[in-house]
């Protein structure tokens, strides 16, 4: 009988591998790239959507938006400076509907506005800037012309420092190495030494004009509003809006008075309103009219239905009630629609008295650091 021996050769084996992170991390890359681009592109089409609903709220139709993320560009032919800026301060000021109430989708504006109609020609190097306080934040952005200049803007921010007004300073200026206009820094002092001053505001220097809107105590806003208005070394002094926080707050208690006890009535699932709230929006018309600034008419919606369709019947309620304001005397300019569906409920959806007051329309002055 033959014997067969049979030796058996250890193989080297692998060290331990995770194999199923392997699947795990091509998985995560492939949502990484499935989902940035929607990311992005929900964004950027939420920032062009509003800019686009601003211009027209501005009955600027001579402008057009260009957008890329939520820098938005400017375009068009404006028919008078003012225009102009009316038409860009829309477009800063315009909010959109976001998880946790509104945010402003555009966070820059950029302008390349063609004056050929004005007879103007170019108006200079694009060295704009905007200075903004809110919520004690006092924030630079814009673009200066070289480091030096700058520095200087910067090193006088920090000395408006006063608790609780201004807290701290956000540096988001740029340099664009333009040539410096005689003037140009007196009048980006001139921006600080009244912006400092609001509790909420902005000013700002575009297209050689500075502007400012200011809310603060009625008691300083005489001499902030002569301090801006008085003549700057380059460009001219624009829109100079001032307005106190007392004028505000009577504004809006009695907004909220009239439309807390009364509802401006529609028709089922529709924007008609209806015939018995005339006599509730001359009321609301005539405290609008004594209301200072701009104001935002904002619908709501209970939470039946898509939320989408919440959205589009709440946007056009608003505007329906925005017409009707027009309609009895308040300029278009200073009203804004926007509707938030379902959005912050007031009362619980799960009955019917919460839902009627959550179709609901509020009506409040747009701060100006909006």
């Amino acid at each position: 009988m033959r014997t067969r021996k049979v030796r058996r050769a250890e193989a080297e084996r692998l060290p331990f591998v995770p194999y199923a992170v392997v699947p795990l991390a091509a998985l995560g890359l492939l949502l990484l790239f499935a989902i940035w681009p929607f990311a992005f592109g929900v964004v950027q089409a939420t920032a062009q959507r509003t800019a686009s609903q601003a211009l027209v709220d501005a009955d600027a139709s001579w402008a057009r938006s260009r957008v890329s993320g939520q820098w938005i560009t400017l375009e068009g032919r404006p028919p008078s400076r003012e225009a102009a800026d009316a038409a860009v301060d829309a477009v800063r000021k315009a909010r959109a509907p976001a998880l946790f109430g509104s945010a402003r989708p555009v966070t820059r504006i950029r302008e390349n506005f063609d004056w050929s109609l004005l007879g103007e020609g170019a108006v200079g190097p694009n060295t704009d800037w905007s200075f903004r306080v809110a919520d004690g934040v006092l924030t630079l952005d814009g673009d200066m012309p070289n480091t030096e200049i700058r520095q200087e803007v910067v090193a006088a921010a920090r000395t408006k420092i006063d608790p609780p007004r201004v807290i701290s300073i956000q540096d988001s200026l740029s340099i664009n190495n333009e040539p410096v206009a005689d003037g140009f820094l007196e009048v980006a002092m001139r921006g600080l030494n009244t912006v400092s001053k609001c509790d909420r505001g902005v000013s700002a220097f575009t297209t050689n004009r500075f502007s400012l809107d200011c809310e603060l105590p009625g008691a300083e806003a005489a001499a902030t509003r002569k301090l801006a208005l008085e003549p700057i070394p380059l460009g001219e002094v624009g829109a100079i809006n001032v307005i106190s926080r007392e004028a505000v707050s009577s504004c809006e208690s009695s907004l909220e008075e009239l439309l807390g006890d009364a509802r401006i009535e529609f028709q089922s699932s529709s924007a008609v309103i209806g015939a018995s709230s005339a006599g509730l929006l001359d009321d609301v018309a005539e405290a609008v009219r004594a209301c200072p600034g701009s104001l935002r008419i904002a619908g709501y919606t209970d939470s039946t239905g898509l939320p989408e369709t919440n959205r589009q019947l709440s946007q056009a309620r608003a505007e329906a009630v925005r017409n009707a304001l027009i309609a009895r005397g308040v300029p278009s300019g200073r009203l804004v629609a926007t509707g938030y569906g379902d959005a912050s409920p007031v009362a619980p959806n799960s009955t019917a008295a919460g839902r009627a007051q959550n179709r609901r329309i509020e009506i409040r002055v747009i701060r100006v650091s909006e």
